[in-house]
Parts: structure tokens; sequence; C-alpha cells
């Protein structure tokens, strides 16, 4: 018998801040792939709803718990947030969300506490705590569930408008966003497929090959799954056509993985120009491998290296892409659990990792060769700081043009920076 939806909700919800969790293994979770489709979504729904509110979810507890919030059992304060989320956000009858918030205090062995998330639950539906006013980070912290050192950071940068708008948007659900491959299929085709099957979409018009479509299990659509597109933000999507490359001969995506961006650049290049992936993940490395197989992306080479130390390559780059490791603090839409992990002090660890990363990349760049630098994130530790550091320091790098950024003005993708330097 399969675990109840809820139940395997909180229990995700629960072991994701343990160490070496991520979001991304829901997905892979037996408990999820137990359930059927319907309930899928429904576990899928409240687990990404609950760690985008869950800072408004703890201000509700906390103003209605005797106990104060960092005392209470942990598997019960996630009780609490999953059911004050149904009740505030979903079409969830109010006395349907009670009982069963109950029923899971009993699955979770912590039957004793059931009295009180009831009277929790009660309380809340009798008189909605008030939230802060006003424009202080702490307020639009609470208001809209951010970290509110992040929220200082916008402020300070943005102001309360700008602030506002980019809170927002990173509580809204990301674009679905699909890049169709053309190594297997055509735009024209694949739409003409979609059109037979009376499935919406819209061609994005900014980018090649790129649609949006209702996402609600596209995944188990047979064209996905016969790898004739993947998903792919569309900002992420941008970043691999910043710069012309089908003059170079010999290109290189040194942080590859998972692969998208490299298969982007794959499809622009000429077809006897060399396109060189590496990674310092062997085993992120040997996924994307099998995944170029499978959507059979051709004349790609592999290479496991960590370039942070010396790069093992003889032979110079026409053109690298570095979208290196980073906080993933623009992913905030697809990534709700980030916001709750990272740290303001991770900001330096990160950066001084990318200043290694960008003086490896550029050292094996030729002569009139150009590098894009990226990330998504939109700290100025990751991004600008990083570029002015670099260029302080190498007399040869020359930046192309303005930094690209998808923040803080609308966008429907993710936020991502960018930077172009040219070798001199």
């Amino acid at each position: 018998m399969s675990t109840p939806p809820r139940a395997v909700a909180v229990r995700f919800l629960r072991d994701l801040f343990k160490p070496h969790h991520h979001l991304d293994f829901l997905s892979q979770d037996v408990d999820f792939l137990d359930l059927d489709e319907r309930n899928r979504r429904l576990v899928t729904e409240l687990v990404y709803g609950v760690l985008r509110n869950r800072r408004l979810l703890d201000h509700y507890v906390g103003e209605l718990s005797r106990i104060p919030i960092e005392r209470l059992d942990e598997s019960i304060l996630w009780v609490l947030r999953l059911a004050l989320y149904e009740i505030e956000f979903l079409r969830i009858p109010d006395h349907a969300a009670v009982h069963q918030a109950v029923e899971l205090c009993r699955q979770f062995r912590k039957a004793s506490a059931a009295g009180f998330v009831n009277a929790i639950l009660r309380s809340f539906l009798r008189e909605i705590p008030a939230l802060p006013e006003g424009a202080s980070a702490r307020a639009l912290a609470v208001r809209f569930s951010h970290p509110e050192w992040l929220v200082q950071r916008y402020l300070t940068r943005y102001g309360v408008e700008q602030t506002e708008h980019l809170l927002r948007r990173n509580n809204e659900p990301p674009v679905p966003a699909l890049w169709v491959n053309v190594f297997k299929t055509d735009l024209q085709s694949f739409c003409r497929q979609l059109d037979n099957e009376e499935i919406s979409y819209q061609v994005y018009p900014r980018l090649p090959n790129c649609i949006t479509v209702d996402a609600s299990g596209f995944t188990q659509h047979r064209a996905y799954k016969e790898g004739l597109c993947f998903f792919m933000d569309v900002a992420s999507q941008e970043i691999a056509y910043l710069a012309e490359v089908r003059n170079h001969r010999r290109l290189a995506d040194f942080c590859c993985a998972p692969g998208g961006k490299s298969f982007l650049l794959a499809s622009q290049k000429e077809k006897d120009a060399q396109l060189c992936c590496c990674d310092s993940s062997f085993e992120r490395l040997r996924e994307t491998r099998n995944r170029a197989q499978f959507l059979q992306v051709p004349d790609l080479s592999f290479i496991h290296a960590d370039l942070s130390s010396t790069p093992p390559f003889r032979k110079p780059f026409d053109f690298v892409l570095l979208d290196v490791s980073c906080s993933g603090l623009g992913t905030l839409r697809s990534n709700p659990d980030i916001r709750w992990k990272i740290r303001e002090g991770d900001l330096f660890r990160f950066h001084t990792k990318q200043v290694s990363l960008l003086r490896s990349g550029f050292s094996i760049l030729r002569p009139g060769g150009v590098l894009t630098y990226s990330t998504c994130s939109t700290e100025p530790e990751e991004n600008e700081l990083v570029i002015e550091e670099f260029l302080s320091k190498e007399p040869d790098a020359a930046l192309i043009g303005d930094f690209h950024r998808t923040y803080p003005e609308s966008h429907p993708g993710d936020c991502f920076f960018a930077a172009r330097v040219k070798r001199v």
C-alpha cells in the first residue's frame, strides 16, 4: 500500500535540509514514484508551495503557537506548514485540511501533538494573524517569504518598487520553456505534432527552437520521452546564444553538466568544429555524456577535470563558455529551497572559486578568443565583482559590451548574469 501523498510531502520536506539532499531528488523518491499521476502533482504542488512560502507560514505559526517555533518537533512543524499552505493557497476545504493534518501527526507517530496541531489550525481559521506592514526588509521578507538578508540586499541595490517586483517574480512558477532538439527533429515538425494533438504551446520569438507549453505532465509525453525536446529556462538558453560561435574551430564548455548549454552550442557550431565538454564531477559528466547520446548530439568530446587547477589542454580554444557553479539565488522560482539553504557568508566562498575558474578558463584562450562567463545568481560577489577583480589583474583581457542581466526588470526566465571577455 502506497504512502499517502501528504505524508510523502512532509517526509521529503523534513529530509530536504539534511546534508546532500536536493529538491531534484523528489522525482526519484521511491514513495513519490509509487503514487499515481494525480497524487504526484499534489505532492509537487505541496513541496514547492510550502518552500516558496515557508517564512510566511512560519510567521503564522509563530503568532499562533505558545511554544517557540524553534522548539517545535521538526515533523510537526512541517505538518503545520503544509496544512496552513493548503488552507491559505489551495482549494482544499478547511475541515479536510485540519483532518489531514491531525492524521499526519499519527502517521509520523506524534499522536500526542494532534490536539496542538488541531488548535493551531482552528485558531488560524478563526482569525488569520496580521502581517507586518511597510517596506522594511523584515516586513517584505515575511510577506514575500524570503530571507531577510537577501531582501535587504535587494533594497539597497534596487529600491522598494523593483525589490517587490523581483520578490513576486521569485514566488511565481517558472515559465515552462522547451528547447526543440534539432538533432532529432525541427521546430516546424515539432509544432505540427503538438497541433495534431491539440496541445497548447507558444513559440518564443527571441530564441531559436524555443517554445513554451503547459508543463503539467509533459515529461510523460512521447515526444519528451523520445528526446525530441527538453525543458530549459529561457534565460539559460540565452547564455548559449550570446556569442557568435560559427566562426570558431575549437570550443569548450568548462562547467558543462547537465549539458543543456553544450547542446545548444553544438547546434550552432560548424560541423567540423570541436566542442569539448568538461566538468569537475565525474558522475555528472557521465550523466551529461549519456544524455548527449540519448539526444543524439554529435561531435562532442568529454573530459573530466577540475579547471580550478592547471587545465589539461595543450592547444588553446577559440571560445570558452564558463557557466560556473554558484549560489543559484537567481533560480528561486525553480529551486525555492535555495533561499533557505544559502547564507550570506557563502557568497565569498563562491566568489573565490569563481575567480579561480575564470583565470583558468581564460588562460587557455587564444589571442582574439572569447570567453562567456555566466551565473544564475543575482549577487554582485558572484557577478560584477568577479569580472572586475579578474580584469584588474589580467592585462590581456577586455570586456566586450555591457554586462548581460535578466533582472530585476521583467523577463520570462530566471535571473542570469553574463559577461563576455576577449583575449587581446
